[in-house]
């Protein structure tokens, strides 16, 4: 934020620097000719000065903004271009597919070893039972293989 100020700051500066150098082209010379070229090229160099000075200030403001975009969609989830990094996030997603499986595996067995008298009481305090891992507790528990 402080850049962009700066930026601002730069242009309103140089906007009226070049109101002021109009004015004073306008002006007739007060002293000899050879003085009042010397002053009008002595402006022009540093008009174009700073008219470099804005293009920089300009492709850097531009550079800036495309940073921001980039590391915004880098922030949003965007895939990386890495493939060591795409590797990671696939090996992740398997492993929280197997963490998911243990658990619906561990619920199932935590289901077939309750009592009949509780998963009666389970089934009038609860309601319908609507986790799939709790559903038929008597079949066999069924993991995917290892890759």
């Amino acid at each position: 934020m402080r850049g962009i100020t700066r930026v601002l700051s730069v242009i309103v500066f140089s906007a009226l620097l070049g109101t002021a150098v109009a004015g004073f082209r306008e002006r007739p010379p007060s002293g000899a000719a050879s003085e009042g070229a010397q002053d009008t090229g002595y402006l022009d160099r540093r008009i174009s000065t700073l008219e470099m000075r804005l293009n920089t200030i300009e492709s850097s403001l531009r550079r800036l903004e495309q940073q921001a975009i980039s590391s915004q969609r880098m922030s949003t989830g965007q895939p990386s271009r890495d493939p060591e990094t795409s590797l990671l996030r696939s090996e992740v997603e398997i492993l929280k597919g197997r963490l998911r499986e243990l658990e619906c595996g561990l619920v199932h067995l935590d289901e077939r070893t309750l009592s009949v008298t509780a998963r009666d009481a389970r089934k009038r305090t609860g309601g319908q039972i609507t986790d799939p891992c709790r559903l038929n507790p008597e079949a066999s528990v069924q993991l995917s293989t290892h890759r």
